[in-house]
């Protein structure tokens, strides 16, 4: 090949080639690697936020089924709903009389109708009113609800704590009969069933300002099983769309949000300014594929036309059913990538014109040089770093490809530690530096298989930080974050060599320890745990010390699957919580899921 050329301009012209192939090579592996890398880290960091506000929202709606099944069944609300009932029917014109004395004169403003405790009409109703309103409304205030309603089995609006226009109406026939609240009156009214709770999906709501509300309720039966009313609970948006706006972990342009079956959010858009629920249409292939049941994740163009990482879920709560997304934008994830490639082109530029440049300053004696030369560069282009470059004591253009060729193996050995750097950082916590979620679970997984091939015992120990989420209220996220750190390293450090760590998100943690052989072993390690591991907040030295709650499960005593021991674990953990807190327990059969609000 090129036989006929002189070597003086043959070998520039292999070199320049070489030069240019490498560093294409290199820049196109380094550019699909770390894209890859950061694509698939990127993916799994929306998926674990996804989960995260999904664990959130359903907590949020568990909390609210818990009260509601409460309230529905409390012998306060079933004798308020006769007495409401009874004195109803003692007057004439209901609507237009209790309107007129507890909405039109009341003298406090619209907002605060609510404050007015009992009207001057000495009527039994009044009477009524006075003695539960201060009740129904203290449970108000201290809850998420807007407003509390009772009704009657023909339709009456009986008592409402906010004094709204809805107040005294009749869902069947009146003015509001085709709003939300209305809908889920018929259908817990046409056929009351003991026990069950049905939800109205968000719509907006006129005697509410029009502002967007939805409903939860159910029937009241008394203690002869005789259905009396229903109970119905208005539920705002904010609670909602506080949980979906929590930003940590979202960079600048990532987000999650719900959207209905009627393609319209149902939280508000990070990066609207005005209201975007109930009046976004998002029509995106993520949002069908969640509302046909599917969890998976994409690259799409979102509601804005913008290319995004999306991961998308099912959420359905009392038969409402919802699409959740978290996304971020594509050009956002990949800004580093861009940012490296016209790197990697610039330095290999810059090595292509400095080679040629050499090339045609060296003289006869250079075929031997070139013979030994091209048979390192052979190695490095097949990324084996183990060639063995030696720079001669010549000051020519033999000596200069020699010294280039050793940067051009320190660039490759540079690559490969940015790539086992990229690796160490997919398992780890980009926080604590503690083992992530994912690879905790898949590390319980394979010690699981070892201690059923050898009959070990293996403990599992989920620990939460007790009342983490009011430090971070009170004092913000970066004194929370501080406190994390500090607690990963102590765990770390009173755990034994072959031991797990992990972070399972938020708060809580997972330990692993495999090959016990006492389970006293295991209680001492989680009592260190549990009265060393108390990190002060980092103002000053007269903070108090933090506490933990911890959970244990032991295999195979408590299951054998790696599934049923996290779920063991959580369980132990929560009832822990309910005992007080700042203990250790193992799990055990009697113990049941408590409520998560114990966090």
């Amino acid at each position: 090949m090129l036989k006929d050329i002189n070597i003086t301009r043959k070998f520039p012209l292999v070199m320049i080639s070489f030069a240019l192939i490498s560093a294409i090579a290199t820049g196109i592996i380094a550019y699909t690697n770390t894209a890859s890398s950061m694509k698939e880290a990127a993916k799994n960091n929306l998926i674990a936020l996804l989960e995260s506000r999904k664990s959130s929202l359903e907590q949020y709606f568990g909390n609210i089924e818990q009260q509601v099944s409460f309230h529905a069944k409390s012998p306060l609300v079933i004798r308020s709903v006769n007495d409401f009932k009874r004195s109803w029917d003692k007057l004439d014109n209901p609507k237009n009389y209790l309107q007129q004395h507890y909405i039109y004169t009341n003298p406090f403003k619209p907002g605060k109708k609510d404050s007015l405790l009992a009207a001057q009409d000495n009527s039994e109703y009044t009477e009524f009113h006075r003695q539960y309103h201060p009740i129904f409304s203290n449970m108000i205030a201290g809850s998420s609800y807007y407003d509390f309603f009772l009704l009657d089995t023909r339709g009456n609006l009986l008592y409402s704590v906010a004094k709204e226009l809805d107040y005294a109406t009749n869902l069947l026939s009146g003015e509001w009969r085709d709003t939300g609240i209305a809908k889920l009156y018929r259908s817990i009214n046409d056929h009351p069933v003991d026990g069950s709770i049905q939800l109205a999906d968000f719509d907006f709501y006129g005697p509410s300002q029009g502002d967007p509300a939805s409903f939860v309720g159910a029937p009241i039966f008394n203690q002869q099983h005789v259905y009396q009313g229903v109970l119905i609970l208005q539920l705002p948006i904010e609670p909602l769309n506080d949980i979906m706006q929590v930003t940590a972990g979202m960079g600048e342009t990532g987000e999650t949000y719900l959207v209905g079956t009627d393609m319209l959010m149902r939280s508000n858009s990070r990066f609207y300014q005005e209201r975007s629920i109930l009046t976004t249409l998002v029509s995106t292939p993520s949002v069908h594929s969640a509302l046909l049941g599917k969890t998976s994740f994409g690259i799409i163009d979102d509601y804005r036309g913008i290319t995004v990482f999306s991961a998308f879920s099912p959420v359905s709560f009392l038969g409402v059913h919802w699409a959740m997304l978290a996304e971020m934008d594509e050009a956002e994830i990949l800004k580093p990538v861009l940012a490296m490639s016209n790197f990697l082109l610039l330095t290999g530029i810059l090595i292509a014109l400095v080679i040629s440049a050499l090339g045609y300053l060296l003289a006869s004696d250079i075929s031997r040089p070139i013979v030994t030369m091209t048979k390192i560069m052979n190695q490095l282009s097949e990324n084996d770093l183990s060639a063995n470059i030696r720079v001669s004591d010549r000051k020519d253009e033999v000596g200069k490809m020699a010294n280039a060729m050793v940067v051009f193996k320190r660039n490759a050995i540079e690559r490969d530690e940015l790539q086992r750097e990229l690796s160490h950082l997919a398992i780890h916590d980009a926080l604590t530096g503690l083992y992530t979620r994912k690879f905790g679970i898949e590390k319980l997984r394979s010690l699981l298989e070892k201690a059923k091939s050898h009959q070990h015992k293996l403990v599992l120990m989920h620990l939460n930080v007790d009342n983490f989420k009011q430090i971070n209220a009170t004092y913000g996220h970066s004194i929370g974050d501080q406190v994390l750190c500090d607690i990963a390293i102590k765990l770390k450090a009173y755990v034994r060599d072959d031991d797990v760590v992990a972070r399972l998100g938020g708060d809580e943690f997972l330990i692993i320890l495999p090959n016990v052989e006492d389970l006293e072993d295991s209680l001492n390690i989680a009592n260190k745990i549990l009265h060393k591991v108390q990190p002060r907040l980092p103002m000053g030295e007269s903070n108090p010390k933090l506490t933990m709650s911890i959970g244990l499960s032991v295999f195979p005593d408590d299951g054998t699957e790696a599934c049923a021991l996290l779920r063991q674990a959580d369980r132990a953990m929560y009832s822990v919580k309910c005992q007080g807190k700042n203990r250790v327990d193992y799990w055990r059969s009697e113990m049941e899921e408590p409520s998560r609000e114990l966090v």
